[in-house]
């Protein structure tokens, strides 16, 4: 049987994660469970590894290009390595892959997850939102769509892996929809699911702006066509807004957050996030584009940002 690094980078290689899973995965690499063969390894042997990881610490790298401890990890980020080491696992036993014997007891199961603080600062308020958009229609000179990026992931509430992925050939703004494809954990799901986010009459607008692409361009694609490199850009906004430091992930954890206040079911905002975690019941909701336009049209006015 294959050693857990083995599948690490097999999965890494499959799935191209996105770079805060890549470096997860990279710790799973490096500690000593991941020169194990998977059918040694054991919930206890995952636990330890865990204890390894709390006990590195948050690191930063310096301008010696070392890494350095600059303080702990969240109970939230610990989990989310856990879970990380529990999808390799989940891949590598699934009907594509069959790395793994049916039989084969995944080790992170069962272990207990530590416990999560409620953090404020972990989404965007509207009014915040706001501050940036306005600032962002100052900032973005060049590239010129940072501000539809801005709105369309705040209310949609997609990940910003999806949205960049984007084409022409996805948007139909006559009708106020957007296919997508859906990730979890910054990964597509399996058999590249695409599904129907319904706009904002905001949303819809702000598209109307940018430059008409062909069908299988991008639509925040750079100069070159190519996914364009939003990170700086979003950090200088947020910074002259004076919120440094927050992520553009927070707009997701926004526009849950705003349709949970406005009385919006669980299972509806799962749908109209592109989230697959909901029962038997709840994956019709993922089809159902009037529903969740409904929803959107319902709640606009809280989403207003311009």
């Amino acid at each position: 049987m294959a050693t857990f690094k083995a599948l690490c980078t097999a999965y890494m290689a499959a799935l191209n994660p996105e770079p805060g899973a890549v470096s997860r995965l990279g710790f799973w690499i490096a500690d000593p469970v991941g020169a194990m063969e998977c059918a040694d390894i054991t919930p206890e042997h995952i636990d330890e590894a865990l204890r390894r990881l709390c006990e590195r610490g948050r690191l930063k790298t310096g301008r010696n290009m070392r890494a350095e401890r600059v303080g702990e990890l969240s109970g939230a980020t610990i989990n989310r390595y856990q879970g990380q080491a529990g999808q390799v696992f989940k891949w590598a036993k699934g009907k594509t892959v069959r790395a793994l014997p049916r039989a084969y007891q995944i080790p992170t199961r069962g272990i207990e997850r530590e416990e999560e603080l409620q953090d404020p600062e972990r989404y965007l308020r509207t009014e915040e939102v706001a501050r940036i958009l306005k600032v962002a229609r100052v900032l973005d000179t060049r590239w010129g769509k940072m501000p539809a990026l801005i709105v369309v992931a705040f209310h949609t509430g997609l990940r910003v892996s999806s949205i960049l992925n984007v084409k022409g050939k996805d948007l139909d703004l006559k009708a106020g929809t957007m296919k997508a494809r859906t990730a979890t954990r910054g990964l597509m799901t399996k058999n590249n699911d695409a599904i129907t986010a319904a706009l904002s009459e905001e949303a819809i607008a702000e598209l109307r702006k940018l430059p008409k692409v062909q069908p299988e361009e991008l639509v925040f694609g750079n100069r070159s066509g190519q996914a364009f490199t939003y990170r700086p850009l979003w950090d200088r906004c947020a910074k002259a807004a004076g919120l440094e430091g927050r992520n553009f992930h927070q707009l997701r954890h926004g526009h849950g957050t705003v349709l949970a206040q406005q009385g919006v079911s669980t299972p509806m905002i799962m749908a109209s996030m592109g989230q697959r975690t909901l029962k038997a019941a709840a994956r019709y909701l993922h089809h159902n584009t009037k529903d969740k336009a409904d929803v959107i049209a319902r709640v606009s006015p809280a989403f207003s940002v311009a």
